[in-house]
């Protein structure tokens, strides 16, 4: 060490005073013993520069000799700190008068024996207290006195418990100090009788093996202790974030550490050693001093949380708390992104401080301005579209508009894709297939909620992007990709405040995707998908077509869709993509650019879009047409796209694969439906009847062709109408559904305030009976506006409910078709309920119907009804003998042989003509006074 000239007695000031050589009077000085602490071993790199001051102005400062110990130098050497004033205090070192303690070492020699239990005895006493002090004499710039803490001579103290050797009076002492000696010497032979401190006989007990600096490995030493907590004592406030520790570890051990705090970053304390002068970023000095005052010299215990080449970070746990968390609080210091997320207990509770530290615009927040928030930013949307492994397409549900939004904080993997002539994938090698695919099962058709965190400029031939975080219930989909392996984190600037909400999470979870080697950060080669072109020729696609209609219906993804009734599809088993064609269907044609569409064409493809792009799908392949398109039918949750095509009046019937379908009644009934209700391609369609056929039919020229479906009646209007339920595959869909839609309103909360059903919504509405929930649509708006009439899709029934008992429906219980169809008896007229004779018409009806299960011939469909022929199968046996006949023999029903489909039924109107003449032969019931028919001929 260098010697450096020596001047009157040496004071400090401000903060800078732990250690290093300052200046006085243009000279530099130090102490004349050697360095007694590894903080003064270890010289700043910058030492602070600080003017010549005249040592009896510093002593003017120090009123009536109180002050806070700061920190304990040796076993007998303190430094003193003023208390109570604004602006850095005061500082001065001060020396025990009339006693030594053993000599503490540095890197090139070892401690004296009990040197350091002796600082550690006075430092548990002194430290951060505040004490009373007497200045006594001055040797080789040295100040010794006494100190007193409760009244109480600290030499004396330490003295007696074996700590400090007596030294000889000097030759000029006062009669006072003489008589201080003395006294000393009595209590220290009381402490070498009974062997206390350095007195003790097991002179091992006082020797430690310290290292000043590390030279192990410091990866392994954070393996072997992370996570334990270490005793320790802060020895050094570098600046607000960066400590030097002396680690007490077993046998005696000791190893100074420099200390990084996990998870911030405190405004810098530089020093320029050449130039003398300091580099202090705003704060930095009020940071430096808030640590220093709570852990300097403090014993605390170390949280190895990570390293930073030797050096390590880590937290201090303290019983004041987290000096950390308390630095955020308190506006001294950022969140460091880097390190946050190594943190034991996490990363939310620092977030929050420093939420709080700008919201209040504390110390480095004094300028800070919060980021505006619009409605925009923040919303509940739909996504529609996967566009790549970390971008996704989402309707917003309010305004309907729809955005491309960039996961916030992450980047896709990188991907190598192989195109076919026509660009169609045909390979494609990284990890960036499984991150669509991930998404697509995660979101696709899904409600999420967006938070827009920041918009990325344009770059490099790429349009400004909105950066965002997507969460599907309470998972983000960002932190879940980047678990999985499947994208990276993108490393922010400490700066840049434009980043995802989650940041903190995102790095946790990369990290944990890189310790267990998942997806990127594997060391296998990136997984190859290779796909096969099943429509690439017709001969090739033969060879999938025997495969497709030998397993019935296949599972599939839609992964491009051409037009209204043209896909792409992709079959998973097979690892294949195939063209399909919708079977029974022509849609309108959609123009390719600068070409002109057909009427409805893009509202076709806009529909089936909807429905169908990204989904799972099934498939149900019939035939192969010659360029290798596949032909068949396609299903999304059991919807039969093609029907629900014709049903919205995107498509009209290709009558001949209509034909071939085994859809084809449903196809046609579709057509009829859109028809009547002259949607789409149909708008302003008036049917035109062909005469000559009826007439045909007239003459006798053939029966109408017979469909008989099975079905049960749900609701009975009156005499002659009612609903039915076609009894097939949908009604035990519809069981199935019915159970589920209970267990899901079991736990449904109260409508929303805000929810207003509009006339032909359907609903979900609880049955005042038995009350339970249905499927419903509603009627009409009651004037008292706290009710609305409401008819059961799936039943036929009606009733009027309060709007208590209303909910929104849910998209995943409004796919089934509705079930209940509404009907009428063939060929008659039956009173109404209100009408003479009507409620005998009802009651007989719901006794031949009630409760069984019939089957009806279906002799018309008009605008969604059916009008029916009802047969009793435990009862009739002929074609003649049906329900309808009965209700007209019992005198119940009058023959309406004038509707349009009575021509080609001859035979079934003469049966029932005959069952009207018995009826008015017996006068029964609407003839009990003559034939109320003579007015109809």
């Amino acid at each position: 060490m260098k010697t450096f000239h020596r001047s009157t007695t040496t004071y400090w000031v401000g903060l800078f005073s732990t250690c290093g050589p300052i200046s006085v009077r243009g000279k530099k000085v130090t102490f004349p013993r050697r360095p007694i602490d590894a903080i003064q071993h270890q010289q700043p790199q910058n030492p602070v520069k600080v003017p010549s001051l005249n040592p009896p102005s510093i002593l003017s400062t120090m009123a009536q000799n109180k002050a806070a110990v700061k920190s304990v130098l040796s076993g007998d050497t303190v430094i003193l700190r003023k208390v109570r004033q604004t602006g850095p205090p005061a500082e001065r070192l001060l020396a025990l008068s009339n006693v030594q303690a053993p000599r503490l070492g540095n890197r090139e020699k070892e401690d004296e024996p009990f040197a350091f239990a002796a600082r550690d005895y006075i430092r548990k006493l002194l430290v951060g207290k505040e004490v009373s002090f007497k200045p006594e004499y001055t040797i080789s710039n040295r100040e010794y006195g006494s100190i007193f803490i409760n009244n109480e001579n600290v030499a004396q103290l330490c003295v007696k418990e074996g700590w400090l050797k007596v030294r000889e009076t000097r030759r000029d002492a006062s009669e006072e100090t003489v008589a201080e000696v003395e006294a000393l010497k009595k209590i220290e032979a009381e402490a070498v009788a009974a062997k206390k401190g350095v007195w003790t006989e097991n002179k091992e007990e006082g020797i430690r093996t310290v290292n000043y600096t590390w030279s192990g490995d410091a990866r392994e030493f954070l393996n072997t202790h992370k996570g334990k907590p270490i005793d320790a004592i802060v020895e050094q406030i570098r600046d607000g974030s960066t400590l030097r520790v002396l680690l007490m570890l077993s046998n005696r051990t000791h190893q100074y550490i420099t200390l990084f705090l996990t998870g911030v970053k405190a405004p810098m304390v530089r020093r320029d050693i050449s130039n003398q002068e300091n580099v202090i970023e705003p704060f930095g000095e009020e940071a430096r001093s808030f640590v220093e005052s709570r852990l300097l010299q403090r014993q605390v215990q170390i949280i190895l949380e990570g390293v930073d080449r030797e050096n390590f970070i880590g937290s201090v746990r303290h019983a004041a708390g987290n000096i950390a968390e308390s630095l955020v609080s308190a506006g001294l210091a950022k969140v460091a992104g880097h390190t946050v997320t190594l943190l034991t207990e996490g990363p939310g509770k620092i977030r929050a401080a420093e939420s709080a530290a700008k919201e209040k615009r504390l110390h480095i927040w004094q300028d800070y301005v919060a980021k505006e928030k619009t409605e925009d930013q923040e919303f509940s949307g739909l996504v529609t579209k996967i566009i790549s492994g970390d971008t996704v397409q989402v309707r917003n549900t309010k305004t309907g508009v729809e955005k491309k939004l960039q996961l916030s904080s992450i980047k896709q993997a990188p991907k190598t894709v192989d195109v076919n002539k026509d660009n169609q994938r045909k390979s494609e090698t990284g990890y960036q297939w499984e991150a669509r695919e991930f998404l697509r099962k995660k979101l696709i058709g899904k409600n999420v909620h967006v938070t827009i965190d920041y918009t990325k400029p344009p770059s490099e031939g790429y349009e400004s992007r909105e950066c965002a975080t997507v969460k599907i219930g309470e998972v983000n989909i960002a932190e879940a990709l980047v678990e999985r392996g499947l994208a990276t984190v993108i490393k922010h600037r400490r700066d840049d405040e434009n980043r995802s909400l989650a940041y903190d999470q995102l790095l946790i979870a990369e990290t944990k995707a890189t310790e267990e080697g998942k997806g990127v950060h594997s060391s296998k080669e990136p997984p190859t998908i290779r796909i096969v072109d099943a429509s690439e020729s017709a001969v090739k696609a033969r060879q999938f077509l025997a495969f497709f209609k030998r397993g019935g219906r296949v599972n599939g993804v839609i992964d491009y869709v051409a037009n209204g009734s043209r896909f792409f599809v992709w079959v998973p088993k097979e690892n294949c993509r195939l063209a399909l064609v919708l079977s029974g269907i022509r849609a309108p044609r959609v123009g390719r650019t600068g070409e002109k569409s057909d009427p409805f064409g893009q509202e076709a493809l806009d529909f089936v879009t909807h429905k169908t792009l990204q989904r799972d799908v099934e498939l149900e392949i019939e035939n192969v047409e010659k360029n290798g398109s596949f032909i068949g039918s396609l299903f999304v949750h059991n919807e039969n796209i093609a029907v629900s095509l014709l049903e919205a009046g995107y498509a009209t019937v290709h009558d001949f694969s209509a034909e071939q379908s085994t859809f084809t009644n449903q196809l046609y009934a579709a057509e009829r439906v859109a028809k009547a209700a002259q949607k789409g391609v149909w708008a302003g369609y008036e049917e035109v009847i062909d005469v000559a056929d009826d007439d045909a039919q007239a003459d006798g020229a053939g029966e109408v062709k017979r469909d008989y479906v099975d079905v049960v009646v749900t609701e009975i209007i009156d005499g002659g109408r009612f609903y039915v339920q076609i009894v097939n595959e949908n009604v035990h869909k519809l069981e199935k559904m019915m159970a589920e839609f209970s267990i899901h309103h079991s736990g449904a909360q109260q409508s929303p305030a805000d929810f207003k059903p509009k006339t032909n919504e359907i609903v979900s509405a609880r049955f005042t009976e038995d009350k339970q929930w249905y499927r419903a649509k509603i009627r009409k708006q009651l004037p008292d506006i706290k009710s609305v009439e409401v008819i059961y899709v799936d039943y036929g029934n009606s009733e009027v409910i309060p709007l208590t008992q209303i909910r929104p429906i849910t998209s995943t219980f409004n796919q089934l078709p509705h079930q209940a169809q509404e009907a009428t008896l063939s060929f008659l007229k039956v009173p109404a309920r209100e009408d003479d004779y009507g409620q005998e018409a009802y009651e007989r009806l719901q006794e031949l119907i009630g409760g069984k299960q019939l089957v009806a011939n279906v002799d018309y469909r008009d605008k969604g009804v059916l009008s029916l022929t009802l047969y009793d199968p435990a009862q009739s046996q002929t074609p003649e003998a049906s329900i309808n006949a009965d209700m007209v023999r019992d005198g119940l029903a009058t023959v309406n042989a004038k509707v349009r489909y009575a021509k080609g039924n001859q035979n079934t109107l003469k049966k029932l003509q005959e069952a009207l003449a018995a009826a008015k032969e017996d006068r029964l019931n609407l003839f009990e006074y003559g034939d109320i028919t003579a007015d109809d001929d």
